[in-house]
């Protein structure tokens, strides 16, 4: 099934592992294979991943843009994840962290940088009440 984008003015999207700058005006894009597609705002980059969840993050968008990649991010995920696990979140984080794994597992990692993102929101409610 094909992908249809509309992009910005001057967004930026990342299409496999090139990067695509729309021009000056909106455009529309239609993706017609299987390939990593990531806007400007769903990417992460290693100096923002300053925290275990973005550190995580960024750890699945490696997994879905370098699938040949993904067996050596394992061992990187899931040290993450058991440093995520030992922090005090919210209990529904679990269930969040359940649910990204079988994504991944499943191959469906844009999915599972969904459910990661949910994980940063409550990684930084806890970071807040710490400071």
């Amino acid at each position: 099934m094909p992908l249809k984008l509309s992009l910005r003015p001057h967004e930026k999207i990342l299409i496999g592992t090139a990067v695509v700058a729309n021009g000056a005006s909106k455009a529309e894009l239609v993706i017609l294979n299987r390939v990593p597609v990531l806007r400007q705002k769903d990417i992460i980059t290693e100096e923002e991943a300053d925290t275990v969840a973005k550190a995580l993050y960024l750890t699945v968008l490696n997994m879905y843009i370098h699938p040949q990649q993904q067996r050596s991010l394992h061992k990187i995920y899931f040290l993450l994840l058991n440093q995520l696990i030992l922090m005090p979140l919210d209990p529904k984080a679990i269930d969040i962290m359940v649910d990204m794994s079988k994504k991944i597992i499943g191959g469906d990692h844009y999915q599972a940088l969904k459910a990661c993102r949910k994980l940063i929101e409550l990684e930084a409610e806890v970071l807040k009440n710490v400071k």
